[in-house]
């Protein structure tokens, strides 16, 4: 089972029982200028030496057909360097949560292989960067003009967001014309919007609720893609980083090529 729809179900699972389903917070920084905190759980293992503070490379594994029909894996780098922001190695049973410090471009990579249910390896590199403190958070006030939309998320995307972030929404969806996993895109559908409230998943449900303020012609937007059923990440923004540019939708093929269209075995 894909660790990240595992550690959802383990969460669930956790909610009713003595156990509580957030473990106690350690260590968090804040991400550099430029780069967006993406949250993501992956497996146990992947989390367990790890630190915030570490810098990893993040590598993702993808099944491939050889020419003569039989199957293999190889393995590519999503992202050379990544600062790890937060671990919570406990969050679900056999897995854990790491939030890491990319590139929205690699955001929205991370998105795909999470939507993709593909494998991913976090490697320790040598000589970290200096962590920057993550400043407190400051409690959002809905403008004037602006409208408050509460989305569904999966908790991955919940457990670090705080009222007063400032995130991307990434949306990650599946083209009417592909087969399996082979169309998936992830593209960035707002820059810099509020975070206004956040809640964990409630009773039996795998799903996080998210509020966010956004102008009207965003909610409208946003209303078109939920009602679509795609997948939402919310990866933080740096604090007092305004800065927006155009960034180009993420597919597998594109940046792989076709031997990418297909996820990793779980093995």
């Amino acid at each position: 089972m894909n660790p990240r729809r595992a550690a959802l179900l383990a969460a669930v699972l956790l909610a009713g029982s003595c156990r509580p389903r957030k473990s106690a917070p350690g260590p968090a920084y804040a991400p550099p200028p430029g780069k967006r905190a993406f949250s993501l759980s992956i497996d146990a293992a992947q989390t367990r030496f790890l630190k915030a503070g570490d810098c990893v490379q993040v590598v993702l594994l993808m099944a491939v057909t050889r020419p003569d029909g039989s199957g293999d894996a190889r393995s590519e780098v999503l992202a050379p360097a990544a600062e790890v922001l937060r671990v919570d190695r406990g969050w679900a049973r056999d897995a854990g949560l790491v939030q890491l410090a990319l590139t929205p471009e690699e955001a929205q990579y991370a998105a795909l292989a999470a939507d993709r249910e593909d494998r991913l390896l976090l490697d320790a590199l040598p000589a970290p960067p200096a962590p920057r403190p993550l400043p407190e958070p400051r409690a959002p006030a809905l403008k004037a003009g602006r409208v408050g939309v509460a989305v569904l998320v999966y908790g991955d995307q919940q457990e670090f967001l705080t009222p007063g972030d400032r995130v991307d929404v990434i949306a990650t969806r599946e083209s009417p014309r592909a087969e399996e996993k082979s169309g998936l895109t992830a593209l960035t559908l707002f820059q810099g919007v509020t975070v206004l409230g956040a809640a964990p998943p409630e009773g039996d449900s795998e799903w996080a609720a998210v509020q966010l303020m956004l102008t009207p012609e965003q909610a409208r937007v946003l209303g078109r893609s939920v009602s679509a059923e795609d997948n939402l990440s919310l990866p933080v923004r740096a604090p007092g980083d305004e800065a927006t540019r155009a960034v180009e939708p993420a597919t597998m093929r594109r940046r792989f090529g076709t031997g990418a269209e297909h996820s990793a075995p779980k093995t």
